[in-house]
């Protein structure tokens, strides 16, 4: 039942203007709004007995009409006054009527700042908040109050859990018990929150009296997860004490924090974590919380050889997936911790892809039972702004995962830098109040408030499926790392921590002083350990090879060994087919609104198929249905994907008089197709590529696409592509078919809007650019191997039957590799990039290269120049050479995937005009584009025939391109020149 004072009524009946209970807010007696009034009225309008009597004649009053200064009508009972007095209502002074106000003001200041003053730092030197003042509106005197006052008794208002049974307190134990529960070890920031629901939620967690304290047996098992953090790393500091391990020791009550989420989590329903964390701790993490072989992991110690592909990587980067059975819930759990380099905060989307599309996988669209937990740095949290992106995910239909669990280990610095130099917000968790997340801050040198914080927070999310942050003040007893002296810069902080008793000891005194167990049981349980540790360390010396795939994340059971990793099969359909889907790919349901540009294009749509000239956007929906019909789920996603930046895409068709009333008609192919999802995402490249990535290291029978708005775009996820997607296979053996369309080419539209900087990526290409060509094996496998040995694809597509072909290869190919591509802007509608349904036929398959197939093929003794280019600027060579009535004497091969780079292919086409020049004509800068990286294996290719590649095109520049529209077509008329071996002034009046 709601309490409130009688005069508190009285003073809302006077001030509260709105006689319907509006959501008037005039602030009245030191700023009280009326807003809990209207949450008063909403539970009295379904239940008139939760209301005491006095608000529910009031609330009928009102209801009835009765103006706003005479729906109140004092009750028969008295109220309590000063030093709890009876007094009639016609008494009450108006001092007393302000006190209780004031009281209930005092109440709300404890909730919304009492974690400003908790005792939150272990060391006890800092304040987790920055601010070693005491907010004044904690003190008495700011309401006018004092000691004297403390033996008053005060009837508590309803926004307060805190009296239990009791009616009302005085305000000495109101004070005793809002600073018990709000400024011991645990600090609770939530009346940020907007929700009124979810603020009663967590005071009802903290402020109720309840029982907090842990059974005899719960103590024990805590006290045995703090054995096995702390001797872990103290195990390795002995045996490896030269080591960088990046220990956990400061923070060691982070495992039995982690281990009490999943427990409480896996109770309530979750089968499925996936963790990331940064790699202080990690070690500890898989050997106590994975129970990953303890013999395996301190094998990383050793200097071992390789046993699998790829380079590896230190211990502290790398992943696992254990499934084991979870003794507390006696169900079997699956827990993944994802691999992650140095970039601290760059795993934080990769993480939610993976849940993600475990929960789409398993069918579970609330995430019931998939769950993210994802650990932090407080320097990272605040410093990395792929945080704030990722929370923006959260509630985005195609990204949510329905709320993860944030665990901030914070240190309380960064490497060597005070919090006051790395951050301006009071907290470093303050980036979750943006995003509406309670933020639960605790002592860890208090585990058992601790373990409370992990099932509040576990329950959270059960019930919100929002996201929630659990910040650990702690510290670090070895500075940044094992190696480091920390001393050198925060000396007065590590002389502290030099006299701070480990967690461990200190939680053994207090379970002993308790009665919960005696000194021969810690001996016993220490013992045990120990001997664990020893054994797996003789063990550890038996192993001889590394099993990187051991340390997999993301382990595709069976997928490989039903494939012959050198085969790779047609990936053209059937006519039918093709028909049937541009025939659904140009209509929509009868009834729906389109807008009449639309009815336009989809009438082109079919049309094409009639004249047999397809273009871009039907090659696409041809991959992409063709797949969906053969039950391989799709996903597209990126800043408008749905139309596509450059109108050509138009996936989901939106009906031009209902709001919300679309319709996709690549879902509507067949009743047992896969699940198509084309999704807008946030504007955010850094973590919707991470997001994506995750999601395509689930599932190896998936197409899951990234798309950039403009290719440059991906320059703000470089981190992800330098760190996940390039090197994952070679650090972790982790494959993906992540396919990134990245638009570009040059058409005049400035240096932000032409390049997709393809000479990054093919920088970051692992082959070797030379070849033995006497002992090359230019066979029939020889593609299918340079796939295999590839980190990545790089292509640059100009026709739509290859595109087709690329992105249906991605899920044919007995293997998985990302794949670049240089996708196009005008050529989405160029008039000569068009392909026949012949090319999508059975039989037919992606083109690494596509030779000239014109005169020059014929007479390839007649030809000059043999010009090799890739993307767009074929289009412009072909009008260019007609314009120049050289089409006998200069022939042109595009370069469709430029790597693998396409020996044998080349070495065809150079054989097939031995008299040419050779020329490598291209758009990009000289210093940019494919340039400096087909031009040495060219060579190397040529080296015996004493041929040599030359370049055309544009001059080094630091700029991708002209912002002057006048200089582009300047520019591109001299490349054009440079290729054909002309003059300017010969292409006068050439328009391409």
């Amino acid at each position: 039942m709601h309490r409130v004072s009688l005069f508190t009524r009285y003073a809302l009946s006077r001030r509260c203007m709105h006689s319907s209970i509006s959501a008037t807010k005039e602030p009245f007696m030191n700023g009280t709004s009326c807003s809990y009034v209207e949450q008063m009225h909403d539970s009295w309008r379904v239940d008139p007995s939760s209301v005491h009597k006095s608000w529910d004649a009031y609330f009928r009053n009102v209801e009835a009409g009765a103006a706003p200064g005479q729906a109140f009508q004092a009750p028969p009972t008295a109220i309590v006054g000063v030093a709890g007095a009876a007094m009639s209502p016609a008494v009450a002074s108006p001092q007393a009527i302000t006190d209780h106000l004031k009281v209930q003001l005092l109440i709300r200041s404890y909730q919304t700042r009492g974690h400003n003053i908790a005792d939150l730092d272990p060391l006890g030197i800092n304040s987790a908040d920055l601010d070693d003042t005491v907010p004044p509106e904690l003190e008495l005197g700011f309401y006018g109050l004092s000691e004297k006052d403390l033996d008053r008794e005060f009837i508590l208002p309803p926004t307060t859990f805190i009296a239990g049974d009791d009616k009302s307190l005085t305000l000495r134990e109101i004070i005793k018990r809002l600073q018990n529960i709000y400024c011991t070890h645990t600090g609770v920031e939530y009346m940020h929150l907007t929700n009124y629901e979810q603020q009663e939620w967590i005071r009802k967690h903290f402020e109720c009296p309840r029982v907090t304290e842990l059974t005899h047996d719960q103590k024990k098992t805590l006290f045995k997860r703090l054995i096995r953090s702390t001797k872990f790393e103290e195990f390795l500091a002995k045996k490896w004490p030269s080591e960088k391990r990046f220990g956990l020791e400061g923070c060691e009550v982070l495992i039995p924090a982690i281990k009490q989420v999943i427990d409480a989590s896996s109770a309530g329903g979750v089968d499925s974590f996936v963790i990331g964390m940064p790699h202080r701790g990690r070690l500890n993490v898989l050997a106590n919380v994975c129970r990953q072989p303890l013999s395996t992991i301190l094998s990383q110690f050793s200097t071992l050889e390789p046993a699998d592909e790829g380079s590896g990587d230190v211990k502290y980067h790398l992943g696992v997936c254990i499934e084991r059975l979870n003794r507390q819930s006696q169900r079997n759990l699956k827990i993944a911790v994802v691999a992650n380099p140095s970039h601290l905060e760059a795993v934080d989307p990769v993480v939610m892809g993976k849940v993600r599309a475990e929960a789409f996988y398993g069918n579970d669209k609330q995430c019931d039972r998939s769950l993210a937990i994802i650990m932090h740095g407080d320097a990272a949290f605040s410093g990395q702004g792929v945080v704030m992106e990722t929370f923006n995910l959260n509630d985005l239909p195609s990204y949510t995962v329905n709320g993860a669990i944030h665990i901030v280990v914070n240190n309380q610095i960064g490497f060597t830098t005070d919090p006051r130099s790395s951050r301006s917000s009071p907290y470093c968790t303050d980036v979750g109040r943006v995003v509406g997340c309670p933020i639960f801050h605790v002592n860890v040198d208090n585990p058992e408030a601790v373990m409370h914080v992990c099932n509040v927070a576990a329950d959270w999310r059960k019930t919100f499926k929002k996201d929630v942050i659990i910040d650990l003040v702690c510290y670090r007893r070895q500075g940044h790392n094992e190696l480091d002296e920390p001393m050198f810069t925060q000396p007065l902080m590590y002389q502290r921590i030099k006299e701070t008793k480990p967690v461990l000891e200190q939680y053994r005194k207090k379970i002993i002083a308790e009665g919960v167990a005696n000194e021969q049981y810690v001996k016993d349980e220490l013992t045990k350990y120990g001997q664990i540790l020893e054994n797996a360390y003789e063990d550890a010396q038996k192993v001889t090879f590394v099993r990187h795939r051991d340390w997999l994340d993301s382990p595709w059971d069976d997928f490989f060994k039903k494939r012959d990793p050198l085969n790779l099969p047609s990936t053209g359909i059937k006519k039918n087919d093709i028909r049937f889907m541009i025939d659904k790919f140009s209509s929509v349901p009868e009834g729906f609104n389109l807008h009449r540009g639309l009815e336009r294009t989809l009438k082109g749509r079919r049309q094409m198929l009639q004249d047999n000239s397809l273009d871009w956007s039907i090659g696409e929906a041809l991959a992409f249905g063709s797949l969906l019909n053969e039950g391989t789920h799709v996903r597209l996603s990126g800043q408008d994907v749905e139309r596509g930046t450059f109108s050509h895409r138009h996936h989901v068709l939106h009906d031009q008089k209902l709001d919300r009333k679309v319709y996709n008609p690549l879902n509507d192919l067949s009743q047992n197709q896969a699940e198509y999802t084309v999704c807008n995402s946030s504007l955010s490249e850094y973590a919707v590529l991470g997001f994506e990535l995750g999601y395509s290291m689930v599932d190896p029978n998936s197409l899951v696409i990234w798309e950039a708005q403009f290719g440059d775009f991906s320059n703000t996820a470089q981190c992800i592509i330098d760190q996940f997607v390039s090197s994952g296979q070679s650090k972790w053996i982790r494959q993906s078919s992540l396919v990134m369309l990245l638009p570009h080419g040059y058409e005049g539209m400035g240096p932000e809007h032409s390049s997709a900087r393809p000479e990054r990526f093919l920088q970051m290409c692992n082959e070797d650019d030379e070849i033995d060509v006497d002992k090359a094996a230019f066979g029939p496998t020889f593609e299918a191997q340079q796939l295999h040995d590839t980190n990545w694809i790089v292509a640059n597509c100009t026709t739509p039957a290859n595109i087709f072909h690329l992105l249906r290869r991605q899920v044919t190919m007995p293997f998985r590799k990302p794949a670049i591509v240089m996708s196009p802007k005008s050529l989405l509608r160029h008039p000569l990039a068009r392909s026949g349904i012949e090319d999508f036929l059975p039989g037919t398959s992606f083109k690494r290269i596509i030779s000239e197939s014109g005169a020059p093929a014929k007479n390839p003794q007649n030809v000059e120049r043999l010009i090799f280019c890739t993307g767009k600027v074929y289009y412009e060579l072909v009008a260019a050479r007609k314009h120049l009535g050289f089409e006998d004497r200069v022939a042109i091969a595009r370069v469709e995937q430029i790597s693998p780079f396409p020996y044998d292919l080349i070495q065809q086409e150079c054989a097939h005009y031995p008299s040419a020049n050779l020329v490598w004509s291209q758009e990009e800068h000289k210093n940019m584009g494919a340039w400096a990286f087909i031009q040495p294996r060219f060579n190397s290719l040529l080296s015996n025939q004493g041929r040599v590649i030359k370049y055309a095109g544009r001059l080094p520049s630091a700029s991708p391109a002209t912002g002057n529209k006048y200089t582009h077509l300047h520019e591109q008329k001299e490349l054009l020149a440079q290729s054909m071996n002309v003059c300017k002034d010969d292409l006068e009046g050439f328009k391409a």
